[in-house]
């Protein structure tokens, strides 16, 4: 079946997903060299893929092949039925790398990325951003950005054969921590690792529609965004005043805490 080779690479947005599959993809001659999205799916994203000739497309790539995605794991977002069940089959049956992020610079790479292409963003303060509201499920409450956060994390920690791996990882230990992955994906390492590059976009086309109308941000179709910023760890103590702190903290400082990131 199509999971046998499929690999997933799950993030919440501005998490490191880019570095992740360059990581993977470019020091592993057992991945292929190209990857997939399964956002894809949906016929309202940009170069959207239709099933049938996604499920073709993965079968026809050699190797192992890494599937990012977004999304929760539940897969509910996909509004067919058939695109639905596909996701929860893969989602279910392969092996993923899960990343995360301290959840304050996940906010802060959010602001200021969204600006570069929503004019409502632009127009608000990172408090106003900070408080504002996200759906998850399409029949489910409202959270905050940073009760978000913490959801989508919570969801794929649940899954079951995950490795879960910090962005800071990436960026203080990458040699070691991708021997890590490989070692959780059983796949093989070139002798001479490529070193890791600075990311570019990481919401690049097609992969951004699906989360956001999840963040309650349309935006015309086709319009491009602005090459994004490039943050660090710990970039969030520069915008957050104390009342954004106290915000974060009493909607997500749980799972802050959990993960065993500082206050």
């Amino acid at each position: 079946m199509f999971f046998a080779n499929t690999i997933v690479i799950a993030t919440h947005r501005r998490s490191g997903m880019r570095w992740t599959i360059d990581a993977l993809r470019n020091n592993s001659p057992d991945i292929n060299d190209s990857y997939m999205s399964l956002e894809q799916m949906e016929a309202d994203h940009d170069a959207a893929i239709p099933l049938a000739k996604f499920r073709r497309q993965l079968l026809n790539m050699e190797g192992r092949v890494l599937v990012n995605v977004h999304d929760l794991p539940s897969a509910d977002s996909w509004k067919g039925l058939d695109e639905r069940l596909f996701a929860r089959t893969l989602l279910r049956n392969s092996p993923t790398i899960y990343v995360h992020r301290d959840g304050r610079d996940v906010m802060v790479s959010m602001y200021y990325y969204m600006q570069s292409f929503s004019e409502t963003v632009r127009n608000q303060s990172f408090a106003q951003f900070l408080r504002g509201e996200v759906a998850p499920e399409a029949d489910g409450s409202a959270l905050s950005r940073p009760g978000f956060w913490a959801f989508h994390v919570e969801s794929w920690l649940q899954k079951d054969n995950a490795l879960v791996v910090a962005y800071s990882d990436l960026e203080i230990d990458y040699e070691a921590t991708l021997r890590r992955m490989a070692a959780f994906l059983d796949v093989r390492l070139h002798d001479n690792l490529q070193p890791l590059t600075m990311p570019g976009p990481q919401d690049s086309e097609p992969m951004l529609q699906s989360m956001l109308g999840i963040l309650g941000v349309r935006r015309r179709r086709g319009s491009q965004a602005e090459k994004a910023r490039v943050g660090k760890s710990g970039d969030w103590r520069k915008l957050f005043d104390k009342r954004d702190r106290e915000f974060f903290m009493r909607e997500a400082g749980a799972m802050l805490g959990r993960l065993g990131y500082a206050e």
